[in-house]
């Protein structure tokens, strides 16, 4: 069994937590999603057309540890916004605020909020509709292939792309370098190998290191000495 440091686990059902022994979300568990979806709507204040609620991610497979939280797609029809935003940075700016103001979880488990365009789809090894209570994506038990040595090499570069940051002492090289990073995972995310990409596996390895949550704070310090006299 990998530790708790590593990117991938993987199990031989679904998270119980979750999920019943015939694979479907436990009814309160659905019903508590659906009425988060609901609130996260109301919060975002601009109408705006849901097509479905899904849940994806680590939480929706066989691949989840201690450090997946749920998430939770509203999947949006962005043409129906009407606002002097792209859809796309409205429904960033709400959701990284909704998660400021509020800490969600299901048993324990963290929700992680998003709207999603109805015409880009996130790829994910499992999707379950919410709306509808039945699979999009059913995941696959067998556990897949990734190259371990490719993860373990690019992991200590990005240790040391962050660390070198960090050293800098400064608060944009630093806020780059984490911006590089998430592109590095979503075009990982893209790719054919989608959650187990190898970008996608330096971002989990990294988070779950605690590596992340080290230059965030960095920057959130660096942030309040660039504001105070």
């Amino acid at each position: 069994m990998p530790s708790n440091n590593q990117p991938v686990e993987y199990h031989t059902t679904l998270n119980p937590k979750l999920w019943d022994h015939t694979d479907h979300l436990k009814s309160s568990v659905r019903g508590a999603l659906l009425r988060i979806a609901e609130d996260f709507k109301n919060y975002i204040d601009t109408p705006f057309r849901v097509l479905d609620v899904v849940i994806t991610g680590g939480n929706a497979n066989y691949n989840y540890t201690s450090h997946s939280d749920i998430d939770l797609h509203l999947i949006a029809d962005f043409d129906s916004v009407d606002c002097d935003r792209t859809a796309a940075e409205l429904f960033d700016t709400k959701r990284l605020l909704y998660k400021r103001d509020y800490m969600i979880d299901i048993h324990g488990i963290p929700v992680e909020l998003y709207v999603e365009d109805s015409d880009h789809p996130a790829v994910s090894g499992g999707s379950y509709s919410i709306v509808r209570n039945q699979w999009i994506t059913k995941p696959s038990p067998d556990m897949p292939e990734y190259d371990a040595q490719a993860l373990e090499h690019m992991v200590k570069i990005w240790h040391t792309i962050l660390a070198t940051a960090i050293h800098s002492g400064n608060l944009q090289t630093c806020r780059n370098a984490v911006q590089l990073l998430r592109r590095y995972r979503k075009l990982g995310l893209a790719s054919k190998d989608a959650e187990f990409s190898t970008p996608n596996l330096v971002y989990k390895t990294l988070r779950n290191d605690q590596t992340l949550e080290a230059i965030t704070i960095f920057i959130d310090r660096l942030h309040d000495d660039e504001l105070s006299i």
